[in-house]
């Protein structure tokens, strides 16, 4: 399995549990006080850091000396954030401009992360799927 394709994957699953775990919460969560939440999305954000610097560490020290990224792996990134930038538009459309007409404060804020959240889940899924199908762009 190529090296970025594991780093996609590793950070596919990552985006999937923490902000599965993050978007359970937000509804239980006190909505009158800033430190909950920002206490809930900062928990979030350094667990993800936690974990890629882990994994990024152990894949670097796994497949040192290894190939590095060439023509197919950058083809395939950039297919992958192409997709995601429409995804992350939609998302910014939604929070932006359609919502502050009828949401405000913490709502904007759950509905920018997710845009946000979505659209590097959709970029990680897209790289995994095109380096299932051997997609050479």
């Amino acid at each position: 399995m190529p090296i970025p394709e594991q780093f996609a994957r590793v950070w596919l699953a990552t985006l999937l549990i923490t902000y599965g775990i993050y978007f359970a919460l937000v509804p239980r969560v006190d909505t009158g006080s800033m430190w909950s939440q920002l206490l809930a999305f900062g928990a979030t954000a350094v667990v993800q850091a936690v974990i890629i610097a882990v994994a990024s560490a152990w894949m670097e020290l796994r497949h040192r000396g290894g190939p590095r990224r060439d023509e197919r792996d950058r083809a395939i990134e950039q297919r992958a954030t192409s997709v995601a930038y429409h995804v992350l538009m939609v998302g910014v459309i939604l929070s932006g401009c359609i919502m502050p007409f009828s949401h405000n404060g913490w709502a904007l804020f759950h509905a920018a992360v997710a845009a946000i959240a979505i659209a590097e889940i959709v970029r990680n899924g897209v790289i995994v799927v095109l380096y299932r199908r051997g997609w050479h762009g």
